[in-house]
């Protein structure tokens, strides 16, 4: 989509305060973020939570952004009224010019990863990293306009109600993957009633495929269910023979699926660890049989697939493994990362943060974290955040703090062997703990 001044005038119409004090030089994308900014990106410049992007026009500048659109006057900028309006309006835009399959793909968890290996799989377009706000999508939306007839796959994260159908109004779907229903952003949808009415949204408003992991279609009311088709896997021994169902082998050497489909047994190597990862894949998988991939195909893409770090990111620094799982936590997250430490080398550590936004249910998932944490009898402990306080009331740790810097000012002794995990949500920034240690990407190992 090249965003020149007759498209913009087209588009924006009566938006338009002031068109720029110098020629405009056409741009091929936007970005809000000045430090993504290119000679091919637009900058857009709108309020945020605490600062106005016009402050970081002259840094977008300086990188080459052509020109921008803001709601602050600018010399080199197109004046609007509201400029995330006018964002969002080329992004609708822009959708209009698509013609290829546009995937949308949900859940409690694992949609990062799931959406990574769709992608791989489709060869398609795909919205980067975890940006999956309205804004962020119109800009993806921006840039896939450049190539209209290649699938693109896009993250759709929700936080509060009707979240989700302000996302697919922009995106309009074809078609949708939904990982998993679980307690998740609960201080706002309130119990996993209200997770699974938000994200079962998705597969109302796509028309095309629709695929859901079983956890999550069994969660969805029947009118929904009629309209999806489930799969799973499981990691029972043998060759499942049931359609939509796999088998993974997972462990400290890597994780494989298992399945078979129309009669032929297949294997996938994965790119990383885990059932969930596994489910991930077997989604991906049928989805793009359904649209008309050849299976073969998809799956040497997926096994080249290349997955978002600090998600169940395993690495060998000597005699220590690191399960890297920093970026988030919620309940099944979590109980899926204590099942993979299960798995690899012996003394067993965790570092496990607050899981955030349980809203009235904090306290009980915290304590039933504290009966998985007993029962996984770890050879050490540490909590971190007011959150988990329960959790260390419940068993016991070798340390809680309030929050990771009380941790770090604390120094406490990194585990010499066996398995490290580190887990905790985003507004715990454990990455921190991680990087603390020395356990960067990159400084370590494969196992």
């Amino acid at each position: 989509m090249l965003l020149d001044l007759d498209t913009l005038q087209s588009t924006l119409g009566s938006r338009i305060r002031a068109l720029p004090e110098l020629p405009l030089r056409p741009a091929q994308a936007a970005t809000f973020h000045s430090h993504r900014a290119t000679p091919n990106h637009a900058f857009v410049a709108m309020a945020g939570g605490s600062r106005h992007g016009i402050e970081f026009a002259e840094e977008a500048l300086a990188r080459g952004a052509p020109f921008i659109i803001s709601d602050r006057p600018h010399p080199k900028a197109l004046l609007v009224d509201d400029a995330r309006a006018a964002l969002l309006d080329l992004g609708r835009s822009a959708r209009a010019l698509l013609t290829g399959p546009v995937v949308g793909v949900t859940g409690s968890a694992g949609k990062t990863t799931a959406k990574a290996l769709l992608a791989a799989a489709l060869d398609a377009h795909v919205s980067p990293g975890n940006l999956n706000t309205p804004v962020a999508l119109a800009c993806t939306l921006i840039d896939a306009a450049a190539n209209p007839r290649r699938p693109l796959v896009l993250e759709l994260g929700i936080d509060a109600p009707g979240d989700m159908a302000q996302l697919t109004a922009l995106t309009q779907p074809t078609d949708a993957l939904l990982t998993l229903i679980a307690p998740a952003h609960l201080s706002a949808l309130g119990d996993l009633a209200g997770v699974a009415r938000e994200k079962g949204a998705l597969l109302s408003a796509a028309p095309g495929q629709r695929f859901a992991a079983q956890g999550a279609f069994d969660q969805l009311p029947s009118a929904l269910q009629a309209l999806t088709q489930r799969y799973r896997v499981t990691l029972n021994d043998g060759w499942p023979n049931e359609a939509h169902h796999g088998h993974a082998e997972t462990g400290p050497g890597g994780s494989e699926l298992r399945f078979c489909h129309r009669g032929v047994r297949r294997t996938v190597k994965l790119p990383g660890y885990g059932r969930a990862l596994a489910e991930s894949a077997l989604g991906a998988l049928l989805l793009c049989d359904a649209l008309g991939v050849d299976l073969d195909l998809a799956i040497e893409r997926i096994t080249a697939a290349s997955l978002e770090g600090q998600r169940l990111a395993v690495r060998r620094y000597g005699d220590l493994t690191l399960i890297d799982d920093s970026y988030n936590a919620n309940p099944a997250s979590v109980r899926e990362a204590l099942d993979l430490l299960r798995l690899f080398p012996k003394p067993h550590h965790a570092v496990l943060g607050s899981m955030l936004e349980l809203g009235h249910q904090s306290t009980e998932h915290h304590l039933t974290l504290g009966r998985w944490c007993a029962e996984a009898n770890l050879a050490s402990l540490i909590t971190v955040g007011e959150a988990s306080t329960p959790l260390a009331e419940r068993v016991r740790v070798d340390l809680h703090t309030a929050d990771v810097a009380a941790l770090i000012s604390q120094r406490p002794p990194r585990p010499s062997s066996g398995t490290l995990l580190i887990k905790g949500s985003r507004g715990i920034a454990l990455e921190r703990l991680v990087e603390h240690w020395g356990l960067l990407p990159g400084q370590g190992s494969q196992p």
